[in-house]
């Protein structure tokens, strides 16, 4: 056959064929059953997808909250025994209430009267706080840099160790460490807190330099006057003249702050005060080498420790932390 015997073979054929009988009512309940099925798998989905909601809902981390005094406001409910504090939730106390948090499995934070405080975090490594005003007395058993408390002037690192951290309604803080050692972050800014001392932490400035519990109130005076006062050298300069050995753990941070050309006559006023420890030089100390400073904050830290704790049994020299009995 050639193309146009083709061609003329399929003009012949009929344009449309014509089923013998109505074929409608035949088809017509297949696709109602048919539109029934279709819907089961989708309400199958829906059900799951409930299900798994509630049930990631339920296991959101959590931590476990316990009234102390009064009634304290969990979210939106007022605590009555205990309940569960999610990532998000906010805790507040009034004048007259008190609670208990469990910070996991790791430690706990005592909530004061007048605190509001948000679970920011609950992961296996960041165990975090907010803190926005109040108090909070917090103990940790971990190992370091698992639990952050976030405050208006920065972060509270734990170290291992136990705490008293406050902050008013205008973001100003204080921060007492009573075991162990905290650091406070503040972007580039930071203070090491030892065991018996004390920080102040403004907003927009971060923590000041840390001084022992039991300095002297013109000594405290000028540190806050250098790190937050703008007192500069003159503050500098009172610092030192009225520095004990006991003080070491503030000349340590005042060498980082001061002026590079002040840096020589701290060093000098620490060294006098207590002796560096073998393998640390006055030119690397004035330099900020970090070998050295780690090297004279571990004889800092050690000798603070032991006038700390032996504080009543033995009598420490605050130059070596050598000790002797009472007579």
């Amino acid at each position: 056959m050639n193309e146009d015997e083709l061609l003329r073979a399929v003009g012949r054929l009929p344009r449309s064929i014509e089923p013998p009988r109505d074929l409608w009512p035949g088809i017509e309940p297949r696709l109602q059953r048919r539109r029934h099925w279709y819907w089961i798998p989708l309400a199958v989905a829906a059900v799951l997808a409930l299900v798994v909601i509630a049930r990631s809902i339920q296991t959101q981390p959590a931590w476990d909250v316990t009234m102390l005094a009064g009634r304290p406001l969990l979210g939106n409910t007022r605590l009555a025994a205990s309940g569960r504090l999610r990532v998000g939730d906010w805790l507040q106390t009034d004048d007259s209430s008190r609670a208990l948090i469990a910070i996991g499995h790791i430690g706990q934070v005592e909530v004061k009267p007048g605190t509001r405080l948000q679970l920011v975090a609950a992961r296996r490594d960041d165990h975090r706080l907010a803190l926005a005003r109040g108090g909070i007395d917090a103990t940790v058993d971990a190992m370091p840099r698992l639990f952050f408390v976030d405050t208006p002037a920065g972060t509270a690192i734990d170290l291992g160790c136990a705490y008293t951290l406050e902050t008013d309604s205008l973001g100003n803080g204080r921060l007492h460490v009573t075991r162990g050692e905290v650091e406070f972050e503040t972007g580039p800014r930071s203070s090491r807190v030892l065991l018996g001392a004390i920080i102040q932490t403004r907003p927009a400035i971060g923590p000041g330099i840390p001084y022992v519990e039991d300095a002297p109130a013109p000594l405290a005076r000028a540190l806050v006057a250098f790190d937050f006062e703008n007192g500069g050298a003159r503050a500098a300069r009172t610092i030192l003249a009225l520095a004990r050995a006991q003080d070491a753990m503030s000349l340590w941070h005042l060498l980082q702050r001061v002026d590079p050309t002040l840096r020589a006559m701290v060093y000098d006023r620490l060294a006098a005060l207590v002796p560096p420890p073998a393998g640390v030089t006055r030119s690397r100390a004035i330099a900020l080498d970090s070998r050295a400073l780690e090297g004279y904050w571990t004889k800092i830290h050690n000798i603070q420790f032991r006038r700390i704790v032996l504080r009543g049994v033995r009598e420490i020299d605050p130059r070596t932390g050598t000790t002797r009995r009472h007579e």
